[in-house]
């Protein structure tokens, strides 16, 4: 039987004693196994802290599948392809020893390194329903939270946390929003004050948000459960609400192209990057929001759709446990990403394919959170479909998350990590650049000074909507 995994509404999930013993139970487990050794910092600093503790252990190098962290981040394919290789080490009595000795330091050290990219979970043999129920991105969420509860959730996580907050003051003003971040002594101020780092790029304050343009397209009250054939609500993303307006747009005119009704609510931020600063409440009762408003649409027949893997992960996986309701489990079971369900409209056969323009070469990002709901790389497999397209997926992540990358501290740590992503998207030079995640587009086109657009942007252009609608380009 599994352990059980406790979770935010439960008492124990708060007791400092009882996360500490906990992560001694998983850095144990994790020390033995080592599979994760080069998937993020957070892992190789772990390791060598053990290491050094036992000098009775020899500390691996990077040629010998060692902990630096060159080849701590971003390197995910490495890992997988050791995964049949993997065996038990044959020092761990010595070693588990040594991590009864481990500094409480060592642990925070391993949270804050840990940018939730949860790639560690899809290749663990540990994930519940294994007896060991190893939850290791979970359990790092559970020390921010705590850290959060007991001294505050600090001022640069409160900013970096309310994409909402800051899109709506940012949009009140645009053109002077932007054009003040593109200041240097601006964004030293926004250094100092906010911990965001002065050379990273931005997201630029959109002119019209998503939600003026829907509602000037569709400005009558519609009723779900009057409309018949596919429907579906539209979960926009914060990103796209404020900043890429023409990512939610593209969408909607690719599924209206195929005649499925499009509904749109007022939604509130997934929570994802308020539980980054270890905000709890606040993510919950965004999540509880999002819900009340999702639930009718559910009941209606309609089908959640999201272009924000981090959103719609959250949808799926992470409400449920959170908010704890069947309203909960209802939206969750209903819940799609973007590109996974225009995969499902195509193989029923009720996907309109009347493309009319080349695409060309792609170079495609397959972002992490993607990846965790093993639903397989469907942006890559609908792109490739269209006229021309020569699509190269790049399995490497973006080391961004929606807040680490931003912040002073980790900047150039996610800079680095980075790297293998940037150079494998550039490689044979393709005439487009591709992600579904629009924080991994500001690492990506920062890195490569190229435009980075969402997958439904590219099935847009193919189907020569961007013609027939010019404000989406």
């Amino acid at each position: 039987m599994s352990r059980h995994v406790p979770g935010p509404r439960e008492d124990i999930y708060w007791s400092r004693d009882a996360l500490v013993a906990e992560e001694k139970r998983v850095f144990e487990i994790c020390n033995g196994c080592r599979l994760c050794f080069n998937l993020c910092p957070s892992f190789p600093s772990l390791f060598d802290a053990i290491d050094s503790l036992d000098s009775s252990a020899p500390i691996p190098t990077p040629a010998t599948g060692g902990h630096s962290q060159l080849d701590a981040l971003g390197n995910h394919e490495a890992a997988t392809a050791g995964a049949h290789d993997a065996q038990p080490r044959d020092d761990i009595h010595g070693q588990a020893e040594a991590l009864e000795k481990l500094p409480l330091s060592v642990h925070q050290k391993v949270v804050d390194e840990c940018y939730q990219c949860k790639l560690c979970d899809p290749i663990c043999p540990y994930v519940p329903p294994h007896e060991f129920a190893v939850d290791f991105p979970r359990l790092m969420l559970r020390h921010k939270a705590i850290d959060a509860r007991e001294h505050g959730v600090k001022f640069q996580d409160r900013v970096l946390g309310d994409p909402d907050l800051v899109g709506s003051l940012g949009t009140l003003m645009p053109s002077i929003a932007n054009f003040a971040n593109s200041l240097p002594v601006n964004r030293v101020i926004i250094e100092k004050v906010a911990g965001i780092h002065r050379d990273r790029q931005l997201p630029t304050f959109a002119s019209e948000t998503f939600l003026e343009w829907f509602r000037k397209r569709h400005p009558e009250a519609r009723d779900p459960k009057a409309v018949d054939g596919r429907k579906v609500v539209l979960f926009y993303t914060c990103s796209v609400q404020w900043n890429e307006p023409q990512v939610g747009r593209a969408a909607v005119e690719v599924l209206e192209h195929s005649g499925i009704t499009v509904f749109v609510e007022e939604f509130k931020c997934c929570g994802m990057p308020a539980l980054d600063g270890g905000d709890v409440p606040r993510a919950t009762s965004w999540a509880t929001h999002n819900i009340e408003r999702l639930r009718p649409f559910v009941d209606a027949g309609c089908d959640i759709v999201s272009p924000g893997p981090t959103c719609s992960y959250m949808m799926k996986k992470e409400w449920p446990d959170y908010v704890g309701s069947e309203d909960a489990d209802a939206v969750s079971k209903r819940s799609f990403d973007l590109m996974e369900y225009l995969n499902i409209v195509r193989k029923a056969g009720e996907l309109k394919e009347d493309y009319t323009t080349p695409v060309g070469s792609i170079g495609y990002h397959v972002p992490c959170h993607l990846k965790v709901q093993k639903i397989g790389f469907r942006s890559r497999d609908m792109m490739k479909t269209l006229p021309e397209a020569k699509v190269t997926l790049v399995d490497k992540c973006s080391c961004m998350d929606g807040t680490w990358g931003m912040k002073t501290e980790w900047y150039e740590m996610s800079k680095k990590g980075a790297q293998p992503l940037l150079e494998g998207l550039t490689k044979d030079k393709p005439t487009t650049l591709s992600s579904d995640c629009l924080i991994a587009k500001l690492q990506i086109e920062e890195g490569t000074g190229q435009k980075v657009i969402h997958p439904i942007e590219v099935v847009h252009k193919a189907l020569g909507l961007a013609k027939t609608n010019p404000g989406n380009t």
